[in-house]
């Protein structure tokens, strides 16, 4: 199945602007995962070759996947990639798919804000208590940082998806 085209309408700053922005955290995301797979290919090689792997690579590849991975978030919020169990409303009239589909894209909203504040008090606590990696020492927090703004993008593009839903709910287009 298709993954449904964004609701947003091409005269719509705040739509424009939150595509832009949800693809640039994407193509971020992207660099991370590059650079964290020539890492991955170097410590690789460097076992095979000479046995003597990078330190702390495995450190290095948890917290870039977890930055990574929430940077892509928000662009797969935006058109509309999140998994979609759509079976029993296949049938359902255009107004009851669009006003579903706000309660939905509302409640990746608030997940999203909810896990935006999560890592805010858990990034604060890791700070505070000095928490590090094991091998490179690595502050832990650090990951989270990059991850916060992640989920507000993810929260703020849901709730405009949200909001467009709504309308086309309401007014049946």
């Amino acid at each position: 199945m298709k993954a449904p085209a964004p609701p947003a309408d091409a005269a719509d700053p705040i739509a424009r602007a939150l595509a832009w922005l949800a693809q640039a955290f994407a193509l971020a995301g992207g660099v991370v995962l590059f650079g964290m797979t020539l890492m991955s290919t170097m410590s690789i090689a460097g076992r095979w070759l000479f046995a003597q792997p990078i330190r702390g690579d495995y450190e290095v590849a948890q917290l870039a996947t977890a930055v990574a991975v929430s940077s892509f978030l928000p662009w797969c919020a935006l058109r509309g990639g999140h998994v979609l169990v759509d079976f029993l409303t296949n049938g359902a009239p255009p107004r009851i798919r669009h006003a579903l589909d706000a309660l939905g894209q509302l409640s990746i909203a608030v997940v999203g804000l909810l896990v935006a504040w999560r890592l805010v008090n858990g990034m604060t606590s890791l700070r505070d208590s000095g928490e590090t990696t094991m091998v490179l020492g690595i502050p832990t927090w650090y990951a989270y940082a990059p991850m916060i703004p992640s989920f507000l993008l993810l929260g703020a593009v849901a709730l405009h998806r949200a909001a467009t839903h709504a309308q086309r709910a309401l007014t049946g287009r």
